[in-house]
């Protein structure tokens, strides 16, 4: 099945749910319907980790392989497409979930009794859109390293004629270390730069406090550059593995 295919069933699925929840209102409680929606969401990192791999995968299943650098395009054009289509599924799937949390969240009442809460008439509405749009950026970046370090270990164990499943997973836990490596390096090489200030919402006694979080933004930095050096060689290895 294609990747289209895949990610309609997939997303048919969601809806289904969604209706089988709804249909459930009167039945249940409304926190029990709420929390159970997200139970089978855990689904997203798996989805990423499977389409990533697979997006390279199919290409030897369909003997394709070897068409890719053929065509008058540079290895990076390639890679970059197949990163698009997995940041547009990532953008999809999650603004789908998301959407359908508030509309069981909305139908239940859920969401209405924490609206009426009194403590959160006092948050203001600016925090928490920041927040909101501070923690999705977060999600799907956090997902997309995740799918380029699940290709790049994929393709690396396509350089190997035994044992390309177990170093695919050695590769991919070596990547997950580098990556806390270069947090903790980056703190000390580049901790000359500024860094940025969150604000940070507390409660006390029914008045809204805020204080500043420092994060550092060396370990960003770290972070970001063998991020882009991972991409670099990930082009690097699929003309090594095109010419293997």
């Amino acid at each position: 099945m294609g990747h289209r295919g895949e990610s309609a069933l997939i997303a048919g699925a969601i809806v289904v749910w969604i209706i089988f929840l709804l249909s459930r209102i009167g039945i249940w409680r409304p926190d029990v319907i709420t929390g159970v929606y997200w139970l089978p969401m855990g689904f997203l990192p798996l989805w990423v980790l499977w389409t990533s791999v697979q997006l390279y995968r199919q290409e030897w299943r369909e003997n394709t392989s070897y068409l890719m650098l053929s065509l008058p395009v540079r290895a990076r054009v390639i890679t970059s497409a197949k990163l698009a289509v997995l940041v547009t599924g990532i953008v999809g799937f999650t603004l789908l979930i998301l959407a359908g949390g508030w509309i069981v969240a909305a139908r239940t009442g859920f969401l209405g009794s924490i609206v009426r809460h009194p403590e959160f008439a006092k948050v203001p509405t600016e925090w928490i859109i920041k927040m909101s749009l501070f923690g999705y950026g977060g999600l799907v970046v956090g997902l997309v390293v995740l799918g380029l370090i699940s290709q790049f270990a994929y393709l690396f164990s396509r350089l190997f004629t035994r044992f390309q499943g177990l170093v695919m997973v050695w590769t991919w836990i070596l990547m997950i270390w580098l990556l806390g490596v270069a947090a903790d390096l980056g703190s000390v090489i580049f901790g000359w730069l500024p860094d940025f200030y969150l604000r940070s919402l507390t409660i006390f006694f029914d008045t809204p406090e805020f204080s500043l979080v420092r994060v550092e933004s060396g370990p960003i930095v770290a972070v970001a550059l063998l991020l882009i050096g991972i991409y670099s060689l990930l082009n690097v290895l699929l003309e090594q593995v095109v010419e293997v």
